[in-house]
């Protein structure tokens, strides 16, 4: 097998692994709440609220029952694509819209997230260190690439082709989790005080961070109530556009 050839198997297989990884990729705070009976609220002010099925091209909300307009067409679900998530406000999924086996999960949950357990934030630290240190792996995989492309046939071949090559190596690169804010991680298992933007207003709720990603924030166990309403309890993913931890509660 020439040299050429194995460069286009390393491409075409490289490529292949990016498609699949892309496919099965999927946000680990809106993961948390795959499944459950959640609302969808956008920044128009539309709501709806359907069980949450997770796609990693965006969001499904299956309806418990169809759902008539006043055109007399009935809807059984509503498909959010993932250049739509700028325009959402917030997930939120209302402890009182869960199913008791769905109670009992999020309750283990939340025993777990909350002033979280030492090998709990153990793991989390070294998970942590190796996205730290990601940049210097790629680096030394970017060095051994280049050595390797001087010292041998195979190098050579591939080195000819460094656009293809360089374009699998950030998709790949491209997949792997990387949001790390060293401020919110702090706070994890922790109360702390979120302000949501709504409309020009800030509104501010009390609840513990579960987690973040680039995208979202995760808080968990909030009073989701207008201020005139009693309590409401609920878990809440919103955009870190919108969203922004400021302080630590009790």
């Amino acid at each position: 097998m020439d040299a050429t050839t194995i460069t286009i198997i390393f491409i075409v297989l490289s490529a292949l692994l990016a498609v699949v990884f892309r496919k099965i990729k999927k946000d680990k705070c809106l993961k948390d709440f795959k499944n459950d009976m959640v609302t969808l609220e956008l920044l128009n002010g539309q709501c709806y609220k359907g069980e949450l099925n997770l796609k990693s091209s965006g969001l499904k909300f299956n309806y418990s029952e169809s759902i008539q307009d006043d055109q007399n067409l009935k809807f059984l679900s509503f498909l959010l694509y993932k250049n739509e998530y700028p325009d959402i406000q917030a997930v939120v999924r209302y402890h009182k819209d869960l199913t008791e086996e769905g109670k009992k999960l999020r309750e283990e949950d939340f025993k777990k997230t909350f002033h979280s357990s030492r090998w709990r934030r153990i793991r989390r630290s070294i998970l942590n260190f190796l996205k730290i240190i990601k940049d210097a792996v790629i680096e030394i995989i970017n060095l051994l690439t280049s050595h390797f492309s001087k010292t041998t046939p195979v190098g050579a071949a591939i080195s000819s082709n460094d656009r293809e090559v360089n374009k699998m190596k950030n998709e790949l690169y491209g997949l792997v989790e990387t949001s790390y804010e060293p401020l919110l991680e702090d706070y994890i298992g922790e109360r702390v005080i979120l302000e949501l933007k709504k409309g020009s207003e800030w509104v501010k709720y009390n609840g513990v961070l579960k987690d973040y990603t680039a995208e979202f924030i995760e808080l968990i166990d909030v009073d989701y109530a207008p201020e005139t309403s009693g309590r409401i309890d609920a878990d809440l993913i919103v955009l870190r556009k919108y969203g922004i931890v400021r302080n630590l509660s009790e």
